[in-house]
C-alpha cells in the first residue's frame, strides 16, 4: 500500500464524479427500457400464439364445410362423375392448406416462446447484476469521491506550519567560512563556493642567462 497519494488534480476526481452522477440515472433509464424490450418481445409472442389458434378453429371450420360442400354435392348427384366436384375439391383443398399453415405457425411459437423464455431469463439475470452495481458500487464511489474531495480541499487550504525563529535564522543566515585563529566570517552569497586564490611569491629575479654567469664569475 503506497505511503502517500498520488494526487495531481483535484479537478480530474470532480469531474469523474460529476460524470458518474449524470450516468446513474441514464442506466437506470436504460436497464428499464432494456426489461420492458423483453417484456414487450414475450407479449407479441403471446399475442401472436392466440391470434394463430383462433386462425386454426376458423380453418378447421372452413375444412370441415369444404368437406361438407363435396359430400352434399355428392349425395345429390350420385351418378355424376369426379370432375364435376372440382369447385369443391379446390376448396377442400385450399381449406387444409391454409390448416397446414396454422399449425406450423403454432409449433414455430411454441419453439420460439421456449427459447426466448431461456434467454429473457439469462438476459434479465445479468440485468439484475448490472443494477446491483449501479445502486451499490457506483453510489458508493460517488459518496467516496465526494469525502475524498473535502478532505483534499481541506488540505489545499490548510496553511503551512511557521518554523522555530531558531531554526529560521539558520536558514536564513548566510554561509560562514572559517578564518585563521578560529574566527568565523561570513561570505557573501555566491562566493562559497570560489577558491580562495592568492597570488604566489616568485623569488626568482628576471635574470638572463648571461646575468647568472656573470654573477658566478
Amino acid at each position: 500500500m503506497a505511503e502517500r497519494a498520488n494526487v495531481r488534480s483535484i479537478d480530474s476526481i470532480s469531474d469523474c464524479r460529476t460524470s458518474l452522477i449524470k450516468y446513474i440515472p441514464e442506466a437506470r433509464v436504460a436497464l428499464g427500457e432494456a426489461r420492458s424490450d423483453v417484456l414487450r418481445t414475450q407479449q407479441w409472442v403471446d399475442a401472436k400464439k392466440i391470434e394463430w389458434k383462433n386462425r386454426q378453429k376458423k380453418c378447421n371450420q372452413l375444412f370441415a364445410n369444404a368437406r361438407s360442400d363435396l359430400e352434399r354435392a355428392k349425395i345429390a348427384r350420385p351418378d355424376a362423375h369426379s370432375t364435376m366436384f372440382t369447385d369443391q375439391i379446390r376448396a377442400i383443398e385450399k381449406a387444409r392448406r391454409k390448416l397446414d399453415e396454422c399449425e406450423h405457425k403454432l409449433k414455430m411459437n411454441a419453439r420460439w416462446s421456449r427459447e426466448l423464455e431461456r434467454e429473457s431469463m439469462l438476459f434479465k439475470s445479468g440485468l439484475q447484476r448490472l443494477s446491483r452495481i449501479i445502486d451499490g458500487d457506483l453510489e458508493k464511489g460517488v459518496a467516496w469521491m465526494a469525502t475524498l474531495l473535502d478532505h483534499l480541499n481541506n488540505y489545499v487550504q490548510t496553511k503551512a506550519p511557521k518554523l522555530p525563529r531558531a531554526e529560521a535564522a539558520d536558514l536564513d543566515a548566510a554561509p560562514a567560512r572559517r578564518r585563521g585563529g578560529g574566527r568565523l566570517e561570513h561570505t557573501p552569497e555566491g562566493a562559497q563556493n570560489e577558491p580562495d586564490f592568492q597570488p604566489r611569491k616568485d623569488t626568482t629575479t628576471d635574470q638572463g642567462p648571461d646575468d647568472a654567469v656573470g654573477a658566478h664569475e
